[in-house]
This record gives structure tokens, C-alpha cells and sequence, in this order.
């Protein structure tokens, strides 16, 4: 009898510290007061890092980035630095990959003009449906 009570007590205790986790997990969630005082949910990216790092990506490591992404208007590209991926236009969608794109294979990015986008855009996944501002308010000169 012993024996079981224990066995259940364990398997209760393993079941409440999952329970919690998992909701831990799933709490992305922020909420703020948006215009005329309505409540708007924020869903965070699930790639956003708990803590604030530093970025040194491996095209550029000496230097420093605080944001998730870099914008490269000269080849309309990006770069995520949560996820260590370019993101670009090929001519016909929009491709995310850990790879350079061919447009760059033989270009050394940190000699290019390029722009740490707003702490705003972070949590934009498809940082792509801004691309036409960017393109405007970011010259490659």
C-alpha cells in the first residue's frame, strides 16, 4: 500500500511540474492598450530569445547587433540574426535559409551598406511585408 501511495505521489508530482512547463512554454503573449483604449494582443515570435544578447554573425563577427534583423538595401535582403538565416526575394517568393543566396556567395556583407532594423520589427517573422518601406526609408546609396 506504501509503495503505491508513492508511486502515485511521483507520478502526480511529474504531472503538475509538466503542466507548468508546458504552459510556461506557451505563455508568448503580451498585451497593451491600443487605440481608444482597446486591449490588443501582442503574440511574441517563438524565436525571440528569454534574455537580451548580442549578436556577431559570422559575416560580420567583430562587429555588434542588438536586433533581430539586418536589411541590406542593395541586394534587398535580410538578415535574422535569432535564427542565424537570409531571408530574400528570388524572383518569385520569399526564401528563408541558413545558406548564403547566390546574389552574395562571393560578396563580404560587413563592406556593404546595411541598417539594424527597430526594436518594433523583432518579433515580425515575415519581415517581408514591410519590404517596400524598408526599400524607401533605407537607401543602398
Amino acid at each position: 500500500m506504501a509503495s503505491l501511495l508513492k508511486k502515485s505521489l511521483i507520478l502526480v508530482t511529474l504531472l503538475v511540474v509538466n503542466i507548468s512547463m508546458y504552459a510556461q512554454k506557451k505563455a508568448h503573449r503580451h498585451y497593451h492598450h491600443g487605440r481608444h483604449g482597446k486591449v490588443v494582443v501582442v503574440k511574441r515570435s517563438p524565436y525571440r530569445p528569454h534574455r537580451v544578447r548580442v549578436y556577431h554573425p559570422a559575416w560580420h563577427p567583430a562587429f555588434s547587433y542588438n536586433r533581430r534583423w539586418v536589411f541590406f538595401p542593395k541586394y534587398n535582403l535580410y538578415w535574422d540574426n535569432w535564427r542565424n538565416h537570409y531571408r530574400f526575394w528570388n524572383g518569385t517568393i520569399w526564401v528563408s535559409q541558413p545558406t548564403p543566396p547566390p546574389v552574395i556567395v562571393n560578396v563580404n556583407l560587413d563592406k556593404e551598406k546595411h541598417y539594424e532594423l527597430k526594436e518594433q520589427d523583432d518579433d515580425t517573422d515575415t519581415i517581408d511585408t514591410y519590404n517596400e518601406t524598408h526599400k524607401s526609408e533605407y537607401k543602398s546609396d
